[in-house]
């Protein structure tokens, strides 16, 4: 049996879900995740210009526009994660010298 369990069924899990889902090749979580993300935007959208009482926009305009606004969140995740993984970093060395100087005393 392998050490982590989630590793083994890996591969069971994406055949099972391949399976369910009628189609020969299993696509990548990420893709299914990011197409999720944009119909939501999509969604988010038509609500949006309905509530404004503008005319519907086509297709084409919503998926761009989905699409880029996608990104641009993904940008501001990837910029904001990083600085707050740093900032977690530099509390942890004040704390550990803190720490190690109270015992010194």
């Amino acid at each position: 049996m392998c050490r982590w369990p989630w590793k083994s069924n890996a591969a069971h899990l994406q055949k099972r879900l391949t399976r369910k889902m009628g189609k020969d090749e299993p696509v990548p979580l990420r893709k299914k995740i990011r197409a999720a993300e944009k119909d939501f935007t999509k969604g988010l959208l038509r609500w949006r210009i309905k509530q404004g009482g503008l005319p519907p926009a086509d297709e084409e305009t919503l998926e761009v526009t989905s699409e880029r606004i996608v990104d641009e969140a993904h940008a501001v995740i990837r910029r904001h994660g990083k600085s707050l993984f740093d900032d977690f970093k530099q509390a942890k060395e004040e704390f550990l010298k803190a720490y190690r100087s109270k015992d010194k005393k």
